[in-house]
Protein backbone atom coordinates (compact mmCIF):
# COMPACT_ATOMS: atom_id res chain seq x y z
CA UNK A 1 0.00 0.00 0.00
CA UNK A 2 1.52 3.35 -1.05
CA UNK A 3 1.90 6.17 1.36
CA UNK A 4 1.72 9.82 0.41
CA UNK A 5 4.62 11.98 1.55
CA UNK A 6 3.52 14.86 3.68
CA UNK A 7 5.08 18.21 2.61
CA UNK A 8 5.75 21.18 4.85
CA UNK A 9 2.88 23.55 5.18
CA UNK A 10 3.56 27.21 4.56
CA UNK A 11 3.29 27.95 8.28
CA UNK A 12 5.80 25.21 9.15
CA UNK A 13 8.20 26.45 6.49
CA UNK A 14 8.00 30.01 7.84
CA UNK A 15 8.66 28.74 11.37
CA UNK A 16 11.80 26.87 10.22
CA UNK A 17 13.04 29.92 8.32
CA UNK A 18 12.40 32.08 11.36
CA UNK A 19 14.36 29.70 13.62
CA UNK A 20 17.25 29.65 11.14
CA UNK A 21 17.28 33.45 10.99
CA UNK A 22 17.43 33.68 14.78
CA UNK A 23 20.30 31.16 14.94
CA UNK A 24 22.24 33.03 12.25
CA UNK A 25 21.68 36.33 14.06
CA UNK A 26 23.04 34.74 17.25
CA UNK A 27 26.06 33.21 15.52
CA UNK A 28 27.19 36.16 13.38
CA UNK A 29 28.48 38.35 16.26
CA UNK A 30 30.45 35.40 17.61
CA UNK A 31 31.90 34.70 14.16
CA UNK A 32 32.82 38.36 13.71
CA UNK A 33 34.51 38.42 17.11
CA UNK A 34 36.45 35.27 16.25
CA UNK A 35 37.51 36.76 12.90
CA UNK A 36 38.66 39.99 14.56
CA UNK A 37 40.56 38.07 17.24
CA UNK A 38 42.32 36.10 14.51
CA UNK A 39 43.31 39.34 12.78
CA UNK A 40 44.60 40.81 16.03
CA UNK A 41 46.75 37.73 16.61
CA UNK A 42 48.18 37.94 13.08
CA UNK A 43 48.81 41.65 13.54
CA UNK A 44 50.58 41.03 16.84
CA UNK A 45 52.70 38.35 15.19
CA UNK A 46 53.68 40.82 12.44
CA UNK A 47 54.81 43.36 15.00
CA UNK A 48 56.85 40.77 16.88
CA UNK A 49 58.58 39.71 13.65
CA UNK A 50 59.40 43.32 12.76
CA UNK A 51 60.74 43.93 16.26
CA UNK A 52 62.97 40.86 16.04
CA UNK A 53 64.21 42.13 12.65
CA UNK A 54 64.80 45.57 14.20
CA UNK A 55 66.91 43.98 16.97
CA UNK A 56 68.80 41.78 14.50
CA UNK A 57 69.69 44.80 12.39
CA UNK A 58 71.01 46.60 15.46
CA UNK A 59 73.04 43.56 16.54
CA UNK A 60 74.52 43.31 13.04
CA UNK A 61 75.31 47.06 13.09
CA UNK A 62 77.30 47.16 16.34
CA UNK A 63 74.28 48.33 18.32
CA UNK A 64 73.15 51.13 15.99
CA UNK A 65 69.41 51.01 15.38
CA UNK A 66 67.83 51.61 11.98
CA UNK A 67 66.27 54.97 11.17
CA UNK A 68 62.58 55.43 11.96
CA UNK A 69 61.89 57.92 9.16
CA UNK A 70 60.81 57.14 5.60
CA UNK A 71 62.94 58.93 2.98
CA UNK A 72 62.33 58.64 -0.76
CA UNK A 73 63.94 55.50 -2.12
CA UNK A 74 67.53 56.05 -3.23
CA UNK A 75 67.87 59.58 -1.81
CA UNK A 76 69.59 58.78 1.50
CA UNK A 77 73.27 58.01 0.90
CA UNK A 78 73.58 56.32 4.30
CA UNK A 79 70.64 53.96 3.64
CA UNK A 80 69.91 52.99 7.24
CA UNK A 81 66.13 53.57 7.47
CA UNK A 82 63.80 50.68 8.12
CA UNK A 83 61.65 51.49 5.06
CA UNK A 84 61.62 54.03 2.24
CA UNK A 85 58.83 55.46 0.06
CA UNK A 86 58.49 56.11 -3.67
CA UNK A 87 58.79 59.53 -5.29
CA UNK A 88 55.11 60.21 -4.54
CA UNK A 89 55.59 59.50 -0.85
CA UNK A 90 53.76 56.18 -1.12
CA UNK A 91 54.69 52.72 0.13
CA UNK A 92 55.41 50.13 -2.57
CA UNK A 93 56.91 46.66 -2.57
CA UNK A 94 60.13 48.17 -3.91
CA UNK A 95 60.25 50.80 -1.16
CA UNK A 96 59.77 48.13 1.51
CA UNK A 97 62.48 45.99 -0.05
CA UNK A 98 64.86 48.97 -0.06
CA UNK A 99 64.48 49.31 3.71
CA UNK A 100 66.98 47.83 6.14
CA UNK A 101 64.62 45.27 7.70
CA UNK A 102 63.32 43.51 4.60
CA UNK A 103 66.22 41.06 4.39
CA UNK A 104 65.32 39.84 7.87
CA UNK A 105 61.58 39.30 7.24
CA UNK A 106 61.55 38.88 3.44
CA UNK A 107 57.78 39.28 2.99
CA UNK A 108 55.61 42.35 2.50
CA UNK A 109 52.70 40.78 4.40
CA UNK A 110 54.47 41.42 7.71
CA UNK A 111 54.37 45.20 7.19
CA UNK A 112 50.62 45.66 7.52
CA UNK A 113 47.67 44.60 9.62
CA UNK A 114 45.31 42.12 7.87
CA UNK A 115 42.38 44.34 8.88
CA UNK A 116 43.45 47.24 6.65
CA UNK A 117 44.36 47.66 2.98
CA UNK A 118 47.54 49.69 3.51
CA UNK A 119 50.82 48.33 2.14
CA UNK A 120 52.33 49.40 5.47
CA UNK A 121 50.35 50.10 8.63
CA UNK A 122 53.13 50.12 11.26
CA UNK A 123 55.41 52.96 12.32
CA UNK A 124 58.42 53.26 14.63
CA UNK A 125 58.69 55.27 17.84
CA UNK A 126 59.99 58.72 16.83
CA UNK A 127 62.52 58.76 19.68
CA UNK A 128 64.29 55.76 18.11
CA UNK A 129 66.32 57.61 15.49
CA UNK A 130 63.24 59.33 14.13
CA UNK A 131 61.81 62.84 14.27
CA UNK A 132 61.92 63.11 18.04
CA UNK A 133 61.24 65.03 20.21
CA UNK A 134 64.46 64.25 22.00
CA UNK A 135 64.76 62.63 25.42
CA UNK A 136 63.96 65.48 27.84
CA UNK A 137 66.52 64.14 30.34
CA UNK A 138 69.49 64.07 27.96
CA UNK A 139 68.45 66.20 24.98
CA UNK A 140 69.25 63.31 22.61
CA UNK A 141 67.54 61.13 20.05
CA UNK A 142 68.35 57.44 20.59
CA UNK A 143 70.74 55.96 18.03
CA UNK A 144 71.96 52.81 19.78
CA UNK A 145 70.40 49.97 21.72
CA UNK A 146 72.55 50.88 24.70
CA UNK A 147 70.71 54.21 25.03
CA UNK A 148 67.39 52.43 25.63
CA UNK A 149 67.46 52.10 29.41
CA UNK A 150 64.05 50.45 29.77
CA UNK A 151 63.58 48.03 26.85
CA UNK A 152 60.53 46.43 28.48
CA UNK A 153 58.79 49.84 28.61
CA UNK A 154 59.97 51.47 25.37
CA UNK A 155 57.62 50.89 22.45
CA UNK A 156 59.16 50.19 19.05
CA UNK A 157 56.30 49.58 16.60
CA UNK A 158 52.72 50.81 16.76
CA UNK A 159 49.79 50.64 14.38
CA UNK A 160 49.24 54.03 12.81
CA UNK A 161 46.35 55.41 10.76
CA UNK A 162 46.40 58.19 8.19
CA UNK A 163 43.30 59.19 6.19
CA UNK A 164 45.54 59.54 3.11
CA UNK A 165 46.22 55.76 3.30
CA UNK A 166 49.98 56.09 3.57
CA UNK A 167 52.30 56.81 6.49
CA UNK A 168 55.00 59.45 6.69
CA UNK A 169 58.09 59.03 8.88
CA UNK A 170 57.84 57.87 12.49
CA UNK A 171 55.05 57.83 15.09
CA UNK A 172 55.48 60.94 17.19
CA UNK A 173 54.42 61.16 20.83
CA UNK A 174 55.08 64.48 22.56
CA UNK A 175 56.79 63.96 25.95
CA UNK A 176 55.13 64.43 29.30
CA UNK A 177 56.68 67.02 31.61
CA UNK A 178 56.68 66.14 35.31
CA UNK A 179 55.36 68.79 37.73
CA UNK A 180 57.99 71.45 38.28
CA UNK A 181 59.63 70.69 34.93
CA UNK A 182 59.33 73.29 32.15
CA UNK A 183 56.99 71.89 29.50
CA UNK A 184 58.38 72.35 26.00
CA UNK A 185 55.28 70.79 24.45
CA UNK A 186 51.55 70.57 25.07
CA UNK A 187 51.35 67.42 27.19
CA UNK A 188 47.70 66.87 26.16
CA UNK A 189 48.32 66.99 22.40
CA UNK A 190 48.39 63.99 20.12
CA UNK A 191 50.40 64.29 16.90
CA UNK A 192 49.88 61.03 15.01
CA UNK A 193 46.84 58.76 15.11
CA UNK A 194 46.75 55.23 16.56
CA UNK A 195 45.01 52.89 14.15
CA UNK A 196 41.27 52.46 14.85
CA UNK A 197 40.66 49.17 13.00
CA UNK A 198 40.68 47.12 16.21
CA UNK A 199 38.24 49.44 17.95
CA UNK A 200 39.09 49.89 21.60
CA UNK A 201 42.32 47.91 21.36
CA UNK A 202 45.76 49.18 20.35
CA UNK A 203 48.69 46.95 19.41
CA UNK A 204 52.32 47.80 20.25
CA UNK A 205 55.67 46.03 20.40
CA UNK A 206 58.55 46.80 22.76
CA UNK A 207 62.33 46.90 22.59
CA UNK A 208 62.70 43.70 24.64
CA UNK A 209 60.72 41.81 21.96
CA UNK A 210 57.29 41.45 23.55
CA UNK A 211 54.09 42.83 22.04
CA UNK A 212 50.72 43.61 23.60
CA UNK A 213 47.07 44.20 22.87
CA UNK A 214 46.33 47.26 24.98
CA UNK A 215 42.73 48.32 25.78
CA UNK A 216 42.29 52.04 25.18
CA UNK A 217 40.35 53.91 27.86
CA UNK A 218 39.30 57.15 26.19
CA UNK A 219 37.03 57.09 23.08
CA UNK A 220 38.92 60.14 21.77
CA UNK A 221 41.90 57.85 21.23
CA UNK A 222 40.21 55.83 18.48
CA UNK A 223 37.44 58.24 17.38
CA UNK A 224 39.43 61.21 16.15
CA UNK A 225 38.07 61.14 12.58
CA UNK A 226 41.51 61.47 11.04
CA UNK A 227 42.40 64.65 12.89
CA UNK A 228 46.10 65.19 13.56
CA UNK A 229 47.30 67.25 16.53
CA UNK A 230 44.11 66.70 18.52
CA UNK A 231 44.14 67.94 22.12
CA UNK A 232 42.54 65.54 24.62
CA UNK A 233 43.10 66.74 28.21
CA UNK A 234 44.13 64.10 30.76
CA UNK A 235 43.77 61.27 28.26
CA UNK A 236 45.07 58.12 30.04
CA UNK A 237 45.96 56.49 26.71
CA UNK A 238 48.19 59.40 25.76
CA UNK A 239 49.81 59.20 29.19
CA UNK A 240 50.51 55.51 28.61
CA UNK A 241 52.21 56.23 25.28
CA UNK A 242 54.14 59.11 26.83
CA UNK A 243 55.38 56.69 29.47
CA UNK A 244 56.24 54.13 26.79
CA UNK A 245 58.34 56.63 24.86
CA UNK A 246 60.97 55.21 27.16
CA UNK A 247 63.11 57.90 28.83
CA UNK A 248 61.49 57.98 32.26
CA UNK A 249 62.87 60.62 34.62
CA UNK A 250 61.24 63.99 34.00
CA UNK A 251 59.07 62.38 31.32
CA UNK A 252 57.35 59.94 33.66
CA UNK A 253 53.55 60.48 33.69
CA UNK A 254 51.74 60.06 37.01
CA UNK A 255 51.36 56.47 38.25
CA UNK A 256 53.38 55.09 35.33
CA UNK A 257 56.83 54.19 36.65
CA UNK A 258 56.89 51.12 34.40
Amino acid sequence: MSRRRRAFTLVELLVVIGIMAVLIAMLLPALNRAREQSRRIRCLSNMRQLTIAWSMYANDSKGRICGANTPVIGTDPKEFNWVTVDTNGMDTLASLQAGMLYKYVNTAEVYHCPSIDYIRSYSLNSLLLGEGPEDQNTGKIYKHLSEIRKPHATFVFIEEWDPRKYLINSFMVLPYAAPGTPAKYNIDQWVDIPAPQHGRVGLLSFADGHAIMWPWSDPMTWKRNGQFNTVTPNNPDLRDLQGWRGPGGVETPPNRAW
